[in-house]
């Protein structure tokens, strides 16, 4: 069981990596570590005047699962249908919402390490207050957010 969750964690974050827009032209030939790794910036206790500033560290993971969905998801949902973290049924239904779903997440980009557990708490309460989706269809949608942000922040570490 370890080593099937191991390899779907794998998968996922392969699927992720990859995205729905494959490079091409001169960005081709620079690695994708070049392309996701910021030169690290001078920290200060007061932002520069009349700029406005995020609080906490953006998550790329977030960021990335977010994109994915609000273009339709189809890379997270099938990852998460094919090694079973959800059924058919879950999957339609998470395909329709997969754009508020996205959309929603936004709001966790700079949750940092703690995103995936806060999406995994706040997302089923969202569902059921803006759609009309059952409770376990909500938790279970919930829970494959959540292992794709986790999927995907092991790939962005």
């Amino acid at each position: 069981m370890k080593r099937l969750r191991l390899i779907a964690t794998i998968v996922l974050v392969v699927l992720i990596a990859v995205g729905p827009y494959p490079v091409k032209g001169a960005a081709a030939s620079s690695t994708h570590a070049d392309q996701i790794i910021d030169k690290p910036q001078q920290l200060t206790d007061q932002p520069p005047e009349g700029k406005i500033t995020t609080q906490g560290v953006k998550s790329k993971a977030v960021v990335k699962v977010a994109t994915l969905l609000r273009a339709g998801g189809d890379e997270v949902i099938y990852a998460a249908k094919r090694f079973h973290i959800i059924d058919s049924s879950t999957a339609r239904t998470f395909k329709h919402n997969s754009k508020k779903i996205g959309d929603w997440l936004t709001k966790f980009e700079n949750a940092g390490k703690k995103a995936a557990g806060d999406v995994r708490k706040q997302l089923p309460i969202y569902l059921k207050e803006n759609t009309k989706m059952s409770n376990s269809t909500a938790e279970n949608i919930s829970v494959a957010v959540s292992w794709a942000i986790r999927g995907a922040d092991i790939l962005f570490l």
